[in-house]
């Protein structure tokens, strides 16, 4: 990440990290075993929300968990869904898929931001990565995009037959002149406003 002194960018470089941050899908740490009933974020509208390192770059991770009032067979439905991403998160103009094998997939992903502006866009390969437990894992990494860095990553854990608890991690290190801090910030609300958007989005059927 590159600091600077020029703050002049303002608003407009902040609703432009905001949208980059909601996209959807990279390596993280090994998922949380525990159940919803000994961690915070167990309430049906509760968002717990974290922040963690990253070796190689002082931006860090923007991480969200809560707990969906949906079966795990229907979340995986909807995260798996990549080209339909631009249906309900924030700020998307497109998610498409180039190209899939299974559950392996190359998206293009494009968003709208500082009031349709400027455009971000990104190709993510999209795979899921094997557990040992119940906890299903999707990772995302960048192959090429008009970012520095993104990775994200969802991890999905059935709580009972109607209850599932998600989480949500992102990384983006924007090519902008901003204090990693800030950036680190927006993270954070990206991956909160994602799992809000995933909660309407199973709600609405």
């Amino acid at each position: 990440m590159r600091e600077a002194g020029n703050r002049q960018e303002g608003s407009g470089t902040l609703s432009w990290v905001l949208a980059v941050s909601t996209i959807v899908v990279g390596a993280m740490w090994r998922p949380h075993h525990a159940t919803a009933d000994q961690q915070p974020g167990t309430g049906p509208d509760e968002i717990r929300v974290t922040s963690l390192e990253h070796p190689g770059t002082s931006v860090r991770w923007g991480r969200a968990e809560g707990v969906v009032q949906a079966p795990l067979s229907r979340v995986m439905s909807v995260v798996s869904d990549y080209g339909a991403y631009h249906e309900f998160l924030p700020h998307f103009r497109a998610s498409r898929v180039l190209s899939q094998r299974g559950s392996k997939a190359l998206v293009y992903m494009e968003a709208g931001v500082a009031r349709d502006t400027l455009t971000i866009w990104a190709q993510l390969k999209i795979a899921p990565r094997q557990t040992d437990g119940r906890t299903r894992v999707i990772e995302a990494h960048m192959m090429k995009g008009n970012l520095d860095h993104m990775e994200a990553t969802w991890e999905i854990t059935p709580i009972d037959a109607h209850r599932t608890r998600v989480a949500f991690q992102i990384l983006v290190d924007p090519k902008v002149p901003l204090p990693a801090s800030l950036v680190s910030r927006e993270n954070e609300k990206a991956s909160k406003q994602t799992i809000g958007a995933l909660r309407k989005r199973l709600k609405a059927g």
